[in-house]
């Protein structure tokens, strides 16, 4: 059987059905047809790995994966591991693509001799859309040593590429280097060290300005979920970037950044965690939950950082709300925090 030319690998877990749905069918519908698709059911309680089964009696291009729940790590590894291709790419289940993305991006891999080719994104709310901005040049390839300021990029916020998605990468880079995600990270970070590792052993690279990739915001989402599990992933993840980016080629040029994206950590946290309106505690606990929070080692050693750069007023301003303990106006930050994820407006 001929190698296809991109497998698109899809995690599955209690994704609503009308997101996965919508999310297969803009991969199905891809103007290049010569596509492996990978949907991994990673053990959904529900009725996603039905859903994807019905697909795949529909389209030969379709291999279903039932396994064992393990996280979202596990299941882009489960799915990359049985993919055949030559270019990679992951896309989340309760998000979806432009038709043309495999198409483009594989023409513009192929003709540019890359590694990987990285593209703009979408993010979808209920009533608006939002275009990221990125920091790259459009049709730029990024070779040696400045592959090694595209891995700083990574840890820069407002730098938009540190996810495993919206991206396509050559197979034989991962497997030559056993590059994997974390199966015992999660929460969102898990992208942002899987990411790390890649552009070690990167050498050449492109970005293509073209929103090709959506995601959706859905505030029901595992990762959303203000819970204090989830809050101790994030550091877990944090810890392990710090320890890859001591042992780093690129140290030098790492180590100022993680501090500043650990600021974004801690703001989050406070405002869309532990003082969110969703979270039901009482205050007091709250508060004192997050003044443990802040003792944190790591916690404690980014806020003595200078390097704001990036931060908005906005966020300048609960950091030092932060600092000062000033936690029950955090809760009103709270709320108009789940205001604006839900209409899409300026981010805290």
């Amino acid at each position: 059987m001929e190698q296809s030319k991109v497998s698109i690998i899809v995690p599955v877990y209690k994704v609503p059905e009308n997101y996965l749905k919508k999310c297969i069918e803009s991969i199905i519908a891809q103007s290049m047809q010569d596509i492996e698709i990978l949907l991994v059911d990673d053990g959904s309680p529900d009725n996603c790995g039905e859903i994807c089964d019905s697909y795949a009696v529909k389209d030969s291009r379709i291999r279903v994966l039932h396994k064992k729940n393990g996280g979202l790590s596990s299941a882009r590894n489960a799915g990359f591991q049985a993919a055949t291709s030559k270019w990679i790419m992951f896309v989340d289940g309760d998000d979806w693509i432009e038709l043309d993305m495999c198409d483009y991006m594989y023409r513009e891999g192929e003709k540019n001799d890359v590694q990987l080719v990285m593209c703009g994104i979408m993010k979808d709310y209920i009533k608006t859309s939002v275009e990221y901005k990125f920091y790259l040049e459009d049709h730029k390839v990024y070779e040696g040593e400045e592959c090694k300021w595209l891995q700083q990029q990574l840890l820069v916020y407002n730098g938009n590429i540190a996810v495993a998605y919206s991206k396509l990468i050559d197979r034989e880079l991962l497997l030559k280097h056993n590059i994997l995600h974390d199966e015992v990270l999660r929460q969102g970070a898990e992208g942002l060290e899987f990411n790390l590792r890649l552009f070690e052993k990167l050498e050449r690279a492109e970005f293509v300005n073209k929103p090709f990739y959506h995601y959706i915001y859905n505030e029901s989402s595992i990762s959303a979920a203000p819970t204090e599990e989830n809050n101790e992933y994030v550091l877990k993840c944090f810890e392990k970037i710090k320890e890859f980016i001591d042992s780093s080629g690129n140290k030098e040029m790492l180590e100022p950044w993680l501090d500043n994206r650990l600021l974004y950590v801690i703001i989050t946290t406070a405002i869309s965690g532990y003082f969110n309106p969703s979270n039901t505690e009482k205050y007091s606990i709250r508060k004192k939950k997050y003044k443990k929070y802040l003792t944190k080692p790591i916690i404690a050693e980014a806020l003595k950082t200078e390097n704001l750069r990036g931060l908005s007023k906005q966020r300048k301003t609960v950091l030092w709300l932060i600092k000062h303990q000033q936690f029950w106006l955090l809760q009103v930050l709270g709320m108009v925090r789940k205001k604006q994820k839900e209409t899409g407006a300026a981010r805290i």
